[in-house]
C-alpha cells in the first residue's frame, strides 16, 4: 500500500457517519482532507489527533478520499486551546483561511506565519493585535488589501480619509463614503498592516481601540469578501464586541 505524507494545521473537522471524522488540513501546498475511521471512539488512540488547531504529521492512503493510517501531533497548542477566548479568536482565523484556501497564494509562507503567531500568543496576554495583523495581511494575499499610503484614485498623500467601500485612503476630491475612524485606530490599523514579525515589537492597544479595529475589519471583510465567520459571532459574546 502506497502511503503519502501530509503535514499541516487542522482548520476544520466534521463528523462522518457514526464514529469517524473528516479533517481539513492546511499544508504548504494548500488544503487537503482526510478520513479518520473510528476517531470519535473513546478508546481510539487517535481520538485527540483530529482536534482543530492541531499541527499534525500523518500518513494517508487512497485517491478520491484519503484515509488516515497513522501519524502524530507535532504541536497541539495546549495552552492556547485551554483559553476559550484565545481559542475562539484563533478558530475565527482558521475559518477565514479555510474559506479562501483554494485561492492561489504562497501557502507555505502563510502556514509558517500562522504557526509562529500561534506559538507567540500561547503565552502572550496582549494577543489580539497579533490576530488582527493576520487578518490584515490576509487581505493582501487575497488581493483586496487597502491602499494606505495615497489616494486610491490619484497620487495625493495629503488630506486623506479612510473608506471601506473604496478600499483605502481617498483625498478630499475623490472621497465618497468616508468612515468615521479615530486617528488612533487608523494609526494602529496601518501599524499592524505593515508590521514585520522579524524586527518590530508589538505595541499595547487599549480595549476601546481594539473594539474599533475589530469593527473596521469586520466591515471590510464583509464588504470586499462577503464573509463573517461563526467564530466571530461567538467572540461577540466572549469579548462583548
Amino acid at each position: 500500500m502506497l502511503l503519502e505524507n501530509i503535514k499541516g494545521l487542522i482548520l476544520k473537522s466534521i463528523n462522518y457517519k457514526e464514529s469517524s471524522k473528516i479533517i481539513y488540513i492546511y499544508t504548504d501546498a494548500g488544503l487537503r482532507s482526510c478520513l479518520i475511521h473510528g476517531s470519535n471512539k473513546m478508546k481510539n488512540r487517535y481520538l485527540n489527533l483530529s482536534r482543530v488547531l492541531n499541527y499534525i504529521d500523518i500518513h494517508v492512503s487512497g485517491k478520491d478520499l484519503l484515509t488516515f493510517r497513522d501519524g502524530d501531533v507535532l504541536n497541539g497548542f495546549r495552552d492556547l486551546a485551554g483559553d476559550l477566548e484565545k481559542y475562539t479568536y484563533c478558530t475565527h482565523i482558521l475559518e477565514l483561511i479555510y474559506s479562501f484556501s483554494s485561492h492561489q497564494h504562497d501557502h507555505e509562507k502563510l502556514l509558517n506565519f500562522l504557526l509562529k503567531i500561534f506559538t507567540i500568543i500561547e503565552k502572550e496576554e496582549n494577543y489580539i493585535p497579533y490576530l488582527n495583523m493576520i487578518e490584515l495581511k490576509l487581505l493582501y494575499l487575497l488581493g483586496v488589501n487597502p491602499l494606505l499610503t495615497q489616494c486610491v484614485e490619484c497620487e495625493r498623500v495629503d488630506n486623506l480619509f479612510f473608506s471601506i467601500t473604496e478600499g483605502g485612503m481617498c483625498c478630499s476630491d475623490h472621497i465618497k463614503n468616508p468612515m468615521n475612524i479615530t486617528e488612533k485606530a487608523l494609526f494602529y490599523f496601518k501599524f499592524l498592516y505593515y508590521f514585520d514579525l522579524s524586527k518590530d515589537s508589538m505595541l499595547e492597544i487599549d480595549e476601546i481601540t481594539l473594539k474599533e479595529l475589530r469593527n473596521i475589519l469586520d466591515r471590510y471583510y464583509e464588504y470586499h469578501l462577503n464573509i463573517k465567520t461563526k467564530s466571530r459571532e461567538l467572540l461577540m459574546g466572549l469579548l462583548g464586541y
